[in-house]
């Protein structure tokens, strides 16, 4: 029998545009519109970090709702206490002062004292519904602004499930059709493995219409959480597959007491209230990392240490070095860990062709910023071979500049 082909996709979030997925900008309007006021005014903190990331001179296009993130996660490390006499660090010297940092914290201790288990109010002297007890002894500043990540992250999520909910009746769209039609196609002769950094299930569900079946990294259970199959992600190579590689709004993180070490599942259906079971690790020794369904932000890297993130990328990086293609839709290459996966394939994968599908990249000059670093030793005669296709490398590399609708409806049989 002959050896079937093995075809690897990487989705990222301009994929998923055209069924009314959250955009980048979407996400960041919704980050800089939630989360907690300032002591002095109702401006939420993170639009205040916003404004102060554009006064130290950042350009709105260097700033969304990662880099907010971002900045929230920096500061809980710098609040975490394990190093009280080293000197500020130059994420605040930048563009926060001391000031500043007293506008942001708007809580107080429940009952005035600090001690295991405390709670906070927020903002000052109110109870907050959701408030969780300290698990760490975590400094009050660090806890708060532990709070305020969960929150941020619910919003996304929330926002996620929505979109999610809304494929229920879209699965017939044109769009879904011709996906369904290019993806059955490359299924007859080929073993096909899907992984997208969004937080949805919007490919695994098109392929469940067209009855093939798709392991999401979960045992199948009648529970209603379904816990992760840790071994079957590692060593089965040759299913077709639809992994999450930064989580999914499905995704819910348990745990059963403080000291447990938290676990995450799989849901069934779609929670939309406020998920207070967020949970934080110490990855080391004065480092907190939250642990929730979603990954997002600059820590993506310590974030995918963690269980089944770790098992989800790993797979990814054996499927890259073994493919005969792999097919990479709207994604901007900012997650070093994933180029580092690619970059790998190109240099011990001998057999490897990549499939861009990307409609700014030629016009924003992504194929100098990212073709150059990404793609080792990438000749840079590009040959246009018609309009809105491009050829690097022999083939090696083609590059379609145009919307994933557009790919399908014209160009999916090449």
């Amino acid at each position: 029998m002959e050896k079937k082909r093995k075809n690897i996709f990487l989705f990222g979030a301009g994929a998923v545009i055209d069924w009314n997925g959250p955009t980048t900008s979407e996400l960041t309007k919704l980050v800089r519109e939630c989360g907690f006021p300032l002591k002095s005014s109702e401006t939420k903190i993170t639009e205040f970090i916003y404004q102060r990331l554009l006064n130290a001179g950042y350009s709105e296009e260097e700033i969304n709702f990662e880099t907010i993130i971002n900045v929230i996660e920096e500061l809980i490390v710098y609040y975490s206490e394990f190093n009280k006499t080293k000197q500020t660090p130059s994420l605040l010297k930048i563009f926060l002062a001391e000031n500043d940092l007293s506008e942001i914290f708007n809580y107080s201790i429940k009952g005035g004292i600090r001690k295991h288990g405390y709670y906070l109010q927020i903002p000052y002297g109110v109870d907050w519904n959701y408030a969780r007890s300290s698990y760490f002894g975590e400094n009050p500043n660090q806890f708060f602004l532990q709070h305020l990540l969960s929150l941020i992250l619910t919003e996304i999520n929330d926002r996620v499930s929505k979109y999610s909910l809304s494929l229920k009746i879209d699965k017939r769209s044109e769009n879904s059709l011709k996906f369904r039609t290019w993806i059955k196609n490359i299924y007859k002769n080929s073993v096909i493995r899907l992984y997208t950094l969004n937080y949805d299930n919007l490919f695994n569900s098109l392929l469940e219409e067209e009855n093939i079946d798709c392991f999401d990294g979960f045992f199948v259970s009648n529970e209603n959480y379904s816990k992760v199959d840790i071994k079957r992600i590692l060593l089965d190579m040759d299913s077709t597959v639809c992994y999450n590689l930064h989580g999914s709004s499905f995704w819910e993180v348990l745990s059963q007491s403080d000291i447990q070490y938290p676990e995450i599942f799989k849901r069934k259906g779609i929670h939309l209230s406020l998920n207070d079971n967020v949970s934080t690790i110490q990855m080391e020794k004065g480092k907190n990392i939250i642990i929730s369904n979603i990954i997002t932000g600059y820590q993506k890297v310590q974030k995918s240490a963690i269980t089944p993130f770790r098992h989800l990328q790993s797979s990814f990086d054996k499927d890259c070095l073994i493919a005969d293609k792999i097919t990479i839709v709207g994604y901007s290459f900012g997650d070093e860990h994933i180029n580092e996966a690619i970059k790998t394939a190109l240099k011990f994968n001998d057999k490897i062709q990549i499939e861009i599908i990307d409609p700014d990249f030629i016009k924003k000059d992504m194929d100098l910023k990212y073709l150059e670093n990404i793609f080792p030793r990438l000749d840079r005669k590009d040959n246009k071979t018609e309009n809105n296709i491009y050829s690097y490398n022999n083939g090696k590399i083609k590059v379609f500049t145009m919307k994933f609708s557009d790919f399908l409806h014209n160009y999916m049989n090449l």
